[in-house]
């Protein structure tokens, strides 16, 4: 039972992370209301992003510089 358990939760890896994500949101928006729930959420993706662009060693700095550009 336990191989088949974990072949099921392989064959549909998308759907089980969707569906904890969705529940994720769904705690947040009872927990803290509809506006400070996305609020939160809007927050977490902006900290996912800044963290998969300093992991790919692009930097903070040149991150901001690229969306605000320095005028001299």
């Amino acid at each position: 039972m336990n191989d088949n358990f974990i072949k099921l939760i392989n064959d549909h890896m998308g759907k089980v992370v969707g569906g904890f994500l969705g529940l994720l949101v769904a705690l947040i928006i009872v927990a803290f209301g509809f506006w400070k729930g996305v609020f939160i959420i809007i927050c977490i993706v902006g900290g996912i992003f800044i963290g998969a662009r300093a992991e790919k060693h692009e930097g903070v700095r040149n991150f901001l510089e690229r969306i605000w550009p320095f005028r001299e």
